[in-house]
């Protein structure tokens, strides 16, 4: 039977402080005795898929809680989208330390949803949460989820509403479109940091749904909070969509995230059993940079470590917009406005980007970037690698001739061949332009400074490239269109066309400021990779490991670039220390002959000669044909009789894809 031998939950219906009742498996490791430190999971997608996660916890000598929340599954009451988190969680987390095998220290586990109500549950400061893993979350659900720049989100609210059966809180969220603690303060961290007194680590990523979340999360918990907070969180940034791709870029090997885990381990073990510090050895941030793909040795598509976010030291640099669509560092001169019309009814679609239910990730732009409504700045093609890392912002200067209107900024690479990729961008409804708790109209053709608050992010554009920035007024469905009319959200039922103007003149210097890293002075190249160690006859589809040693003439530390010979790489992994053994691994797919090859470089840049290859082969497997797995178990069961009934249970038949009696007839 597949489940002897598992450990299977007990259910409990636990109280909360309003009598609701949810819906709670708890996990117990078998024959453990003594009082354990513990790992809650509370998830709004039903326990009972996840409940492998239990087991498999459990049977390390982990007791492990998974609980459905309020009006979710099992659980009673109404599903209120994260606005009871703030209580259910502390009253969870009170029942599980009353047990006989909790020690009183719990921590908490789970990306997205199950993410968010860790943020708002940490906000109430409950004595018994010792330490917590927030995957691709946010600390505040109106900034990051609800109304980013102050419209609102619609695909990703409204359809995974829609996919929760949750539409009945929508006509709530509309009538507070603007931002006050009477109803927010609930699903935000942004009025009690203070309040949060555990370690945490957050996780995110670069074109994720929420990817400004995770990192306003670290910093509130790493700067602004409690005693136990403050200097105790890890913040880890990567190249990946919600849903951990990367759009229509192939990041290399290097991307994946191989260590989080392990960092996961490590914190619950100091935390929550007083195990050693092995969680403080660990960076406190680490961010991949993004870069070119289709250059093997372009600069960037490697992980960083740093002790603070943003990274320093940077240099805010402002590039000016200016006339024939030109973006530089160079001061504007005497231009022309340009004014365009934004008809509600013919938004800019929404191609990629930082999305949940529609496409996202880095997707090429050119389809939309020729429409008229849709206004491009971009760089003389680079000479020499940009690196941008941190906050993002843009400044402009701009009117309509309505009382309402949006204005978008969009962040993108442009490749050698014409590709305009995406990297991030945001929106500013213009009506929120002073505060989001707010509304301010315009007055028609009244020229306006305005800031767009633009996601943080971590880029290097490589030589032969270009910068490139989109303005606009409409990204849809990512953001609602604004009827231009002034009518609160949801209720309006006519639009307006708006004529809208950007101006970029001496005197009005519109720009966008980016986070300048600059490029290092490059030393002395580290020597040549010696002999390529590792296995040369090799099986398919298994992992295997390939090292190397190099010495830095200076000591800088190395990354290393394993070329595996069948099209793809390693990127570049480290950094190591000079002299350190190098060590990446590998699985190759088909049989065949590679040549394997490395290089290095130190942090400087400063790049080695590849190294001479080294041949694996995967030799062609040897596999027997069906007529001769038929002749060995017919002669098997001759020689055996009993063995008939074994070969014939299920697994067999699938591993040998026949039935036993197509060889010889069952009793």
């Amino acid at each position: 039977m597949f489940l002897a031998g598992c450990i299977l939950p007990t259910q409990y219906m636990v109280e909360m402080r309003d009598g609701i009742h949810l819906a709670t498996d708890v996990y117990l490791p078998k024959n453990q005795n003594n009082p354990h430190g513990s790992i809650l999971i509370r998830t709004p997608y039903n326990k009972n898929p996840i409940g492998i996660v239990g087991m498999t916890w459990a049977g390390q000598g982990w007791p492990t809680i998974i609980q459905d929340m309020r009006g979710r599954y099992g659980s009673e009451g109404i599903d209120t989208v994260f606005r009871n988190a703030h209580t259910d969680g502390p009253d969870t987390l009170e029942w599980i330390a009353d047990q006989s095998w909790s020690n009183g220290k719990i921590a908490t586990w789970g990306g997205s949803a199950l993410g968010i109500n860790q943020y708002y549950m940490a906000g109430a400061n409950p004595p018994n949460l010792a330490c917590q893993f927030i995957q691709v979350a946010t600390p505040n659900l109106y900034k990051h989820v609800a109304y980013q720049g102050g419209e609102f989100r619609e695909a990703m609210v409204e359809r995974w509403l829609a996919s929760q059966g949750s539409l009945h809180v929508l006509p709530e969220m509309f009538e507070h479109e603007n931002y006050t603690l009477e109803f927010w303060t609930n699903v935000s961290l942004e009025d009690n940091w203070p309040d949060v007194n555990v370690p945490a680590i957050h996780i995110g990523g670069w074109y994720d749904c929420m990817a400004q979340g995770p990192i306003e999360g670290f910093m509130g918990y790493q700067y602004l909070g409690g005693s136990g907070a403050q200097g105790n969180s890890k913040l880890i940034m990567g190249p990946w969509t919600h849903g951990g791709h990367t759009g229509d870029l192939i990041y290399p090997e290097n991307s994946k995230d191989t260590f989080s885990e392990d960092m996961f381990w490590d914190m619950v073990e100091q935390f929550t059993m007083d195990g050693p510090n092995d969680y403080d050895t660990w960076p406190t941030v680490s961010y991949y940079v993004l870069g070119d793909v289709d250059d093997v040795e372009a600069p960037g598509k490697e992980w960083r470590y740093a002790d603070d976010w943003p990274p320093l030291p940077y240099t805010q640099t402002e590039w000016y917009f200016h006339e024939n669509s030109v973006l530089s560092t160079d001061a504007p001169g005497s231009y022309d406005p340009i004014t365009y019309n934004y008809d509600p009814t013919d938004p800019v679609p929404t191609v990629g980007g930082q999305n949940l239910k529609i496409a996202a990730g880095a997707k090429d732009q050119s389809s939309i970037e020729g429409r008229d409504d849709v206004i491009l700045f971009t760089t003389p093609i680079l000479d020499d690698p940009y690196e941008a890392t941190g906050p993002i912002k843009a400044r402009l200067y701009v009117s309509s001739d309505c009382i309402d209107t949006d204005f978008t900024v969009k962040l993108c690479d442009v490749y050698p061949d014409g590709r305009s990729i995406i990297i991030t961008d945001s929106i500013l409804r213009m009506r929120n332009r002073n505060g989001f708790d707010h509304w301010e109209f315009m007055n028609p053709g009244e020229i306006y400074e305005i800031e767009v608050e633009i996601w943080d992010t971590s880029y290097v554009w490589n030589t032969g490239h270009q910068i490139r920035v989109a303005v606009s007024s409409s990204n849809y469905p990512r953001f609602k269109a604004n009827p231009n009319t002034g009518e609160p959200m949801g209720v309006n039922e006519s639009y307006i066309v708006a004529e809208n103007t950007l101006y970029f003149d001496s005197t009005h210097q519109s720009c966008i400021v980016l986070p300048e890293v600059a490029l290092p002075i490059k030393s002395a190249a580290p020597n040549n990779p010696n002999r390529i160690t590792g296995r040369n006859i090799i099986k398919s589809g298994v992992e295997y490991s390939y090292s190397v040693k190099v010495d830095d003439p200076e000591g800088d530390n190395i990354y290393a670039l394993f070329d595996w010979g069948d099209d793809s790489y390693s990127g570049w992994v480290g950094p190591f220390k000079s002299g350190e053994k190098i060590e990446a691994s590998h699985v190759w797919d088909k049989k065949g002959s590679y040549d394997i090859r490395v290089k290095v470089k130190d942090g400087t840049g400063a790049k080695s000669e590849w190294s001479e290859s080294i041949n694996i082969k995967v030799p062609i497997e040897k596999r027997l044909t069906s007529e001769k797995v038929k002749q060995i178990i017919s002669n098997k069961i001759e020689q055996y009789p009993g063995l008939k009934h074994l070969y014939s249970a299920p697994i067999f038949q699938k591993l040998f894809d026949l039935e036993v009696t197509d060889i010889i007839p069952m009793d």
